[in-house]
């Protein structure tokens, strides 16, 4: 019995499916859901099951009869009708009615979206290789040192480098007005009116400070006057932040006021920069050793920075000359995305999603409202680059995971665990880390080339393509 089916696209790639159900089957159907009742109704002079469709009908109703045997026509019939038009819906299709004489149902269904992107390998921009500053290198070098330090209280008046104890709080004044404002000018609740209210720098019953003028309010008196309080000291001071103030623009010019109480002074000690150092910090031999290896994690960190800025400035001139069509189903997906994702990070966190939502006195709908003033931008951000991943013809080859994985495991010197490493990266959520890493890669590297004019010639890679499909 085949489907009598009309469908209708929007301007939104949405498909409106009507599907019209033949009296035949809708009867048959009556006699299912009718034997199905039988065993539930008590008709007197009839075993459980046993009475006939003609007195069950009676007993029931038969618009009651038809009514439930439809509703349970609906999943089946649907999922016919997709099959027998070939449509795979890209989000969550909405029944918007039935009729039940003849049986007609309409769906919505949603279309995947079409993306068409403008000519973006004409575009060049400068992309930088990835450096690391003898500063960036010291810089992590004194953090090795201060993981290994040793802190001790000491009964005498605080000094530079010295981690304290206190109690008390730090204030922003005011910003000052802005002299070229026209007066007048500012509505209520407007800047100026923001402007007049002070901020709390710090508030606490127990802080510890590091007495380094250079990390610590710097460019300002902050320091030297806690230098030479001792435990139960109190004191009352201020100053004004340079302007302008490189440190922090928000704190130019504005003048600052604290009231602080020393409760602990700990003299703290920093081991020195030596192949000891290197031994504390784990496998390493030497100091030179250590340096290689810190080096080399900020290149890593450093390469990570531009590739994530050079896919997201593609995707920018993506969006901006490309042409989007998707339905409202596709952002509603989106957003149940985000709200999967926000439930997974919360429980690896040890929170529960219930909780948290009560803590905060919200509801998921609220939720849903918060992530929908992003997830249309996150929606047609991934749609720019799934689309530049099709037409640019990248894929992921197992060579070019096994590659990876190897790259990975080689890090462990127990082989069993290495063992254990290479079966989570080849399947399920191993297996999609690895292959969106290298597909990043991939995405990284063209889009470099482009930038640079020298990618590789695309009715090129049109014929590799077709050649590996075949």
């Amino acid at each position: 019995m085949t489907l009598t089916i009309q469908t209708a696209e929007d301007d939104r790639r949405q498909l409106t499916l009507t599907i019209e159900v033949d009296e035949e089957r809708v009867h048959k159907a009556m006699q299912v859901k009718a034997r199905q009742l039988a065993r539930e109704v008590q008709l007197p002079g009839f075993r459980p099951g046993k009475a006939p469709y003609d007195v069950l009908v009676r007993r029931i109703g038969e618009d009651t009869l038809r009514a439930e045997a439809v509703e349970d026509l609906v999943q089946p019939v649907f999922e016919e009708a997709l099959e027998q038009e070939n449509i795979e819906p890209y989000a969550r299709p909405t029944l918007e009615n039935i009729e039940t004489s003849p049986v007609v149902f309409t769906f919505t269904v949603p279309l995947s979206p079409t993306v068409v992107l403008g000519d973006y390998r004409t575009i060049r921009q400068d992309v930088e290789d990835a450096a690391v500053t003898d500063e960036a290198l010291n810089e992590a070098l004194e953090y090795v040192r201060v993981r290994h330090q040793n802190i001790e209280a000491v009964d005498r008046p605080a000094q530079a480098g010295d981690v304290v104890a206190i109690a008390g709080s730090g204030k922003l004044a005011p910003r000052p007005a802005d002299p070229e404002a026209e007066e007048g000018s500012v509505e209520e609740g407007g800047a100026d009116e923001n402007a007049a209210k002070s901020e709390t720098l710090f508030e606490e019953e127990h802080l510890d400070i590091l007495l380094d003028d250079k990390t610590l309010f710097p460019d300002t008196p902050f320091v030297d006057n806690v230098v030479g309080m001792a435990v139960g000291d109190q004191k009352q001071f201020g100053f004004t932040f340079p302007d302008p103030y490189e440190h922090d623009e928000e704190y130019a010019g504005r003048e600052a006021t604290f009231d602080i109480t020393v409760l602990e002074v700990k003299k703290r000690e920093l081991p020195e920069l030596d192949d000891e150092l290197a031994k504390l910090e784990g496998k390493y031999e030497t100091l030179d050793e250590l340096r290689d290896a810190l080096q080399g994690d900020l290149t890593k960190e450093a390469e990570s920075t531009i590739k994530e800025k050079a896919i997201d400035d593609m995707i920018h001139h993506l969006i901006e000359n490309s042409t989007m069509v998707y339905p409202p189903a596709a952002i509603e997906a989106q957003i149940d995305d985000m709200v999967e994702d926000f439930k997974s990070r919360l429980t690896r966190s040890g929170w529960k999603y219930e909780d948290y939502l009560n803590l905060q006195g919200m509801t998921e709908e609220n939720l849903r409202a918060d992530f929908s003033e992003n997830a249309e931008d996150q929606l047609r951000h991934q749609l720019a680059l799934r689309q530049f991943i099709l037409d640019e013809k990248l894929r992921v080859g197992a060579a070019d995971i096994d590659h990876v994985i190897e790259e990975r495991v080689s890090r462990f010197d127990n082989e069993g665990l290495r063992d254990s490493m290479r079966s989570y990266y080849r399947s399920g959520q191993g297996f999609d880390l690895i292959s969106s890493e290298v597909l990043s890669n991939k995405a990284y590297e063209r889009v470099r080339a482009i930038f640079s004019g020298n990618a590789p010639d695309l009715d090129t890679l049109v014929d590799e393509a077709a050649d590996e499909e075949e």
